[in-house]
């Protein structure tokens, strides 16, 4: 196993609802997405597969640019023009949304599966009061009248931490801060309670209190009703709490998968061992320069013929110059549980 720093505080995200558990909510296999440009095909992601299931709350980590918000789209069907989904299959509860039409998807977005979108400004509608599009899929979805709808929002705003939530009911997403939009935004994907959700960044622009009581939430919703959670961040301390299993992705690839825990605690890819080096321990000697993984990561365009880290990559051995390394399991003896994609999963 490859040495990493501990994660202060670690404690592995545990799950409920076991018995729901059976069968996958989002099943993924292959997914490979492009994007065409003058220079050539951008291969944004590049044979994913995961799985998530009733009750469970994955961890997608990685720089920025290795893939993570790409796949959130795929799974809501929202890839912006020119990508494509090139290869691959994503099944929701049993359906292959891949195959569905534009219709039948917006009926699956809200109530099957939602988003909490990493730039709230530019994901509210600044035309319409932010209550309104808090309660505006309780009205499509969920049947309600218009006053069970208004009562349901300013429920749903006070409960992520917007203060007097009557009064910014009404108003527009410019009146609200930064960090208000943000909450206004995940009250918006949590209205109707969906069997997936899928968090991009929710906390970034949120302070540790209010973080706190959105990470509740997103727990309070996975305990009663069986949601499925796709998190995506930077924040290795945030999926080491929360997320029962997590998947490291670098240049658009998974790179090391498996329990939070074992990820953490003993990584077997060096990109994961840096990511786990470069996190700011509170207890550490301040005077000391922070770890930092050298180098930048690769153009999309145009990969390394081998493991795409391997210019980066203090332990690279030819091997890792000349071909790339398959998702297999890691030499610990765990081999349905942790995968990495590294030639040196034996040492």
């Amino acid at each position: 196993m490859i040495d990493a720093p501990s994660v202060k505080g670690f404690q592995p995200g545990t799950f409920a609802a076991q018995a729901r558990l059976e069968a996958p909510v989002l099943d993924v296999r292959d997914l490979q997405v492009q994007y065409p440009t003058r220079e050539g095909i951008v291969t944004a992601l590049d044979g994913l597969s995961m799985q998530v299931k009733a009750g469970e709350i994955v961890g997608l980590v990685g720089e920025s640019g290795c893939g993570k918000s790409t796949a959130a789209l795929s799974f809501m069907r929202l890839l912006p023009k020119p990508g494509r989904i090139a290869a691959g299959s994503i099944t929701l509860d049993g359906r292959d949304i891949l195959k569905l039409s534009e219709r039948e998807m917006r009926g699956l977005r809200g109530p099957s599966v939602a988003m909490i979108f990493q730039d709230a400004l530019t994901a509210l509608d600044p035309t319409m009061p932010v209550g309104k599009q808090i309660a505006e899929p309780l009205r499509l979805h969920k049947g309600l009248s218009g006053g069970a709808a208004r009562a349901r929002a300013i429920e749903l705003l006070g409960q992520v931490g917007i203060p007097d939530p009557e009064r910014r009911f009404g108003q527009y997403s410019h009146e609200f801060s930064g960090g208000m939009r943000q909450r206004a935004m995940i009250a918006v994907a949590l209205s109707c309670g969906p069997r997936l959700l899928i968090a991009d960044e929710p906390t970034t622009a949120l302070d540790v209190t209010v973080q706190r009581q959105i990470l509740r939430l997103i727990r309070e919703l996975r305990d009663t009703s069986g949601a499925a959670v796709v998190y995506i961040t930077h924040d290795v301390g945030v999926v080491a709490e929360l997320c029962a299993r997590v998947i490291v992705m670098y240049a658009g690839r998974a790179v090391e998968t498996g329990p939070t825990q074992r990820v953490f605690t003993a990584p077997a890819h060096p990109y994961t061992a840096g990511l786990l080096g470069s996190t700011l321990e509170l207890t550490g000697d301040r005077s000391l320069p922070l770890n930092a993984i050298p180098g930048l990561p690769p153009e999309l365009i145009d990969l390394p013929a081998g493991c795409a880290f391997a210019p980066r990559c203090p332990l690279a051995v030819r091997q890792c110059q000349e071909a790339r390394p398959a998702l297999e399991a890691a030499g610990d003896g765990h081999a349905v549980d942790h995968q990495v994609a590294c030639w040196l999963r034996e040492a």
